[in-house]
């Protein structure tokens, strides 16, 4: 009897640190999905969704949703000659498109909310003054109602008012993961929200790697 309790010990002892390695690496690993913004109509929750756009990126090339491919986004408003917050804006995406540059499954949209003089000159002025990759990051123009009615009714930035009002602004960040659905909203001036969606859009990606398993 007395064996048999020393022989059970034993493999209790033994059996620990492998529990606390598996559990260890569970929680390193593991997540908390993001939201899914959504409202409910008629009684059925229906998620944020981003309509279709057809708009101009700094290379003069067309950019819609096509053009995104399999990627989740990083979008906001911005205007080239906006003198103080889309500088500290930019500034942090800018230190999110340096930590992802080797990571082909998010991509960056920046949509000048003064197309009247943000012309494909003028952002790619902007975009080479940031140094940016081209194919990481677009700055992306086209008609004014277009991408008001983007930030409006698709991204949810500004109120409809405003969208259809004279001139808009906003320093949200939106990520959009690959069906078109937003999954949160960060400050774009304050760096503990870019540290956490420097955080999310990893989850982000790897939420779409485990559900296609």
């Amino acid at each position: 009897m007395n064996k048999n309790r020393g022989i059970l010990i034993l493999i209790v002892l033994l059996a620990i640190p492998v529990l606390w390695i598996f559990l260890w690496k569970k929680s390193e690993f593991a997540y908390t999905p993001l939201p899914i913004y959504s409202e409910v109509v008629f009684g059925d929750t229906v998620a944020f969704t981003i309509d279709d756009f057809e708009l101009t990126d700094q290379r003069g090339l067309p950019f819609n949703h096509d053009s995104i491919g399999e990627r989740v986004y990083v979008a906001n408003f911005f205007f080239a000659s906006c003198p103080d917050v889309c500088p500290e804006m930019n500034s942090n995406v800018k230190i999110l498109t340096d930590k992802f540059s080797q990571n082909d499954a998010v991509v960056f949209l920046s949509h000048s909310v003064d197309p009247e003089n943000d012309s494909v000159g003028a952002l790619r002025q902007y975009a080479d003054d940031l140094e940016v990759d081209d194919n990481q990051w677009h700055f992306l123009t086209g008609p004014k109602r277009e991408i008001y009615d983007l930030a409006s009714k698709s991204y949810r930035v500004v109120s409809v008012e405003e969208g259809e009002g004279t001139f808009i602004h906003s320093e949200k960040l939106i990520l959009i993961d690959k069906d078109r659905r937003i999954r949160g909203y960060y400050q774009g001036r304050d760096f503990k929200d870019i540290k956490k969606l420097m955080d999310d859009i990893p989850f982000l990606i790897k939420e779409y790697k485990d559900n296609a398993k």
